[in-house]
């Protein structure tokens, strides 16, 4: 609920925080590590990965040049990657579409879907959204640009911060608050994509509770709702290969239009 109704970039780290912080209280039925290690942490990536984040929001800010802001962009968007891509879908559409115009909400949609079929759907978002930004810029070589500089922003924050943790991990674990602050991580993280398909369907709660009713992005014919449904039902009971179902949905589109 609270990521539907306040749809906000801090929002998710501190639902996170406070999952973990609500399990916390049932460490003692966590088994006791009898020899711990010392922990020791490396700030090395951390540092690297903030000085990034803040050089380019800065380069961007005063340069203008939209290959940088693109990578902030995404280079923040990746730094908010929990719970599974699919938390990233609505705070894509809300910053490329909606507020800054990129691309068009069947764009992003038809990209949203095309990726499914293909491994990383994240980098390949991120690419196929920096290349339609790149649009106005020129002509193809500039959209290889902005969809190099996609997935670059969108991959670089994880592996920053996957080596920063990874190093320590281990010796953190040893801690029973820490293993049972996972329950609650892993339970907000579920909530997260629950969250995220239906911010696809519903409008943005701050907007739309000031304006007349208006139906989020998916929701643009009403046979959608069948679509996913059906989709999903042969994803889980036939194992139909997403790549597929994808390229059916293609077909049936240029046939429709």
């Amino acid at each position: 609920m609270m990521a539907y109704f306040f749809q906000l970039p801090w929002m998710l780290p501190l639902l996170l925080v406070a999952g973990g912080a609500v399990t916390t209280v049932r460490y003692r039925k966590h088994a006791i590590v009898q020899e711990k290690k010392p922990l020791r942490v490396e700030w090395a990536n951390f540092i690297l990965w903030l000085g990034i984040l803040l050089g380019a929001a800065l380069l961007g800010h005063y340069t203008r040049w939209l290959p940088v802001r693109l990578f902030e962009n995404f280079y923040r968007n990746g730094s908010l990657v929990f719970g599974g891509g699919q938390v990233l879908a609505p705070l894509l559409y809300a910053e490329f579409v909606e507020f800054k115009g990129y691309l068009t909400g069947p764009e992003f949609l038809s990209g949203l879907g095309l990726v499914q079929a293909m491994p990383g759907p994240n980098f390949s978002i991120a690419a196929y959204i920096g290349a339609l930004a790149m649009r106005p810029e020129g002509g193809p070589g500039m959209q290889v640009v902005g969809a190099l500089v996609g997935t670059a922003g969108i991959f670089l924050p994880g592996t920053f911060l996957i080596f920063f943790v990874i190093r320590f991990w281990d010796r953190l674990r040893q801690y029973r608050v820490v293993q049972a602050s996972l329950e609650g991580i892993n339970a907000v993280s579920a909530g997260l994509v629950y969250a995220a398909t239906f911010l696809l369907y519903h409008p943005l709660p701050d907007k739309y509770l000031a304006l007349p009713f208006q139906w989020g992005p998916v929701h643009t014919l009403p046979v959608n709702p069948l679509l996913v449904g059906t989709t999903f039902l042969l994803l889980l009971w036939e194992k139909m290969p997403s790549v597929a179902i994808v390229a059916t949905a293609l077909l049936a589109g240029a046939l429709i239009g």
